[in-house]
């Protein structure tokens, strides 16, 4: 297709910066830092942390601590007001709105910088992609990347809060082929009413029989959607055309379990598919048979950090490459020691701090990710869960990693929650109305791996794991989360549910 043709030829150039920075991993990585410091010397953050004399690695990191995001709030809040020149000296264009489950929305600045940031990752990945998969190509493409359902807001200085598509991260270039390629254009995800959204997405999918690439964040939105076809076929129906209407017959006949009859040519389908998102990544592609999963990377609001490159790496081992020409990486290790991504070793875990064009300057992301392997000289990672989040009722310090890891082995999707009374314990919830207790019984087994954990339960500190059946948890907390200003298709399944 002609708009696919203009994509890959304008990822050309991203593909080849990206290729040679693989050669000189660190050479990248330290001149990207020195392009985002030279920019911002005289900036107030710049003038504040002494931009003007740094000239290394560790001269920036030895003049410019760590930061949450609440040590960039105030600043931010200032830029979102309208004064220049404080974490940035470029103008903000738009803020995006990210958050947890149980924080706050955080505004993120974006200037033209940060959108060619991701340029610059997406661009290479959808190269390799198409040279590895060239079906992707071969038809219509559903995105959903942007929040749906997401009305226009602006900041107090009438900034936009929130881009206008997914084409502004490919750049104004590509606006016009990117929305050639759409199977559901994009003004279709400012429908407010979820419902009404939910029907003018299926009817459009459902039309598209040469649907060849699917690109969402998690696993469960597309699933949903999938999900939603036999419940709403009667309002579906009225807007398809016959051979759609045929199609959709075929598929409700079949029980809703195999989407080839809907989308034939459906060649791969991105999302997240590892840590929490592994179980219902796995679903798709029950659903899917037609379609490979291919991994999303990390991909998020504030920088690109990793992306799918090259498949496998040399010794077949899963995982993403650090998205060297477009943020600026470091990765910490247990003793609170920075690496670059030439500096990993394989079966570390590392928290991931990022430094933008945006102004986030060694911006802890609260994100933990696994040296699986190396690409040349640079880590393969895969994510393994939030940093920062951990239950720890009676000194057990059980962390999100951690029991993504036990709960992965699981058939069905699971969370753990804390639960202090009647007696300090944790409830297991599983997707399944099967028999609980051989499920319960390796989880609590896996837990106890967890020295902390199996001395609260051998003390009676903790009480025995608790399993509830719990079908269809994770869509009803996410329909909860709606109700209450969550963004729909940017929310993950947490297997440690806190709040």
């Amino acid at each position: 297709m002609s708009g696919w043709n203009k994509i890959l030829q304008a990822a050309q150039m991203p593909l080849a910066a990206f290729n040679g920075a693989l050669l000189d991993p660190a050479q990248a990585q330290t001149d990207l830092l020195m392009l985002f410091i030279r920019a911002n010397e005289s900036c107030e953050f710049g003038r504040t942390h002494g931009f003007v004399n740094i000239r290394s690695v560790e001269q920036y990191r030895f003049q410019v601590p760590i930061r949450s995001y609440a040590d960039f709030k105030r600043p931010i809040d200032r830029m979102a007001a309208g004064e220049p020149g404080v974490l940035i000296c470029d103008p903000v264009v738009a803020f995006e709105e990210t958050g947890g489950t149980s924080a706050g929305a955080k505004l993120i600045p974006y200037t033209r910088g940060s959108l060619d940031a991701f340029r610059a990752a997406v661009l290479p990945w959808l190269a390799e992609l198409a040279g590895r998969r060239p079906g992707v190509c071969s038809g219509k493409t559903y995105v959903s990347i942007s929040p749906a359902t997401r009305r226009q807001m602006f900041s107090p200085a009438g900034i936009p809060i929130g881009l206008a598509s997914e084409a502004a991260y490919l750049g104004e270039d590509l606006v016009g082929p990117f929305l050639s390629i759409l199977v559901v254009a994009p003004e279709i995800a400012t429908i407010s009413d979820v419902h009404s959204w939910r029907i003018a997405t299926l009817s459009g999918l459902i039309s598209c029989a040469d649907l060849s690439f699917v690109s969402v964040w998690s696993p469960t939105f597309f699933l949903g959607l999938i999900e939603a076809i036999a419940d709403n076929v009667r309002e579906i129906e009225p807007q398809l055309d016959r051979a759609a209407k045929a199609r959709l017959g075929a598929f409700k006949q079949s029980g809703g379990t195999d989407t080839s009859i809907l989308w034939p040519r459906l060649d791969t389908i991105s999302c997240w598919n590892d840590a929490s998102s592994a179980i219902f990544a796995a679903r798709l592609a029950t659903l899917c048979p037609q379609a490979t999963i291919e991994p999303k990377g990390l991909l998020a609001t504030e920088a690109a950090i990793t992306i799918p490159f090259a498949g496998k790496s040399c010794d077949g081992t899963l995982g993403c490459l650090p998205a060297l020409t477009s943020t600026f990486l470091e990765f910490i290790d247990d003793n609170g020691v920075s690496h670059l991504a030439d500096e990993l070793t394989v079966g570390a875990g590392y928290r991931v701090v990022v430094t933008t064009p945006g102004g986030l300057y060694r911006y802890d992301m609260g994100d933990r990710v696994l040296c699986v392997g190396h690409h040349g000289l640079v880590a393969r990672l895969v994510f393994q869960g939030r940093a920062g989040l951990v239950s720890d009722m009676v000194g057990e310090k059980l962390d999100e990693a951690f029991v993504t890891q036990v709960l992965a082995m699981l058939p069905c999707a699971a969370a753990l929650l804390p639960r202090a009374v009647p007696k300090a314990c944790y409830e297991l919830w599983l997707d399944t109305d099967v028999d609980l207790h051989p499920l319960s019984a390796l989880v609590e087994t896996r837990l106890c791996q967890n020295p902390q954990y199996a001395y609260a339960r051998k003390i009676g500190q903790l009480g025995p794991l608790i399993a509830l059946s719990k079908p269809d948890f994770v869509a009803a907390r996410q329909e909860a989360r709606l109700k209450t200003g969550a963004r729909l298709g940017d929310m993950k399944h947490a297997s440690l549910i806190l709040d």
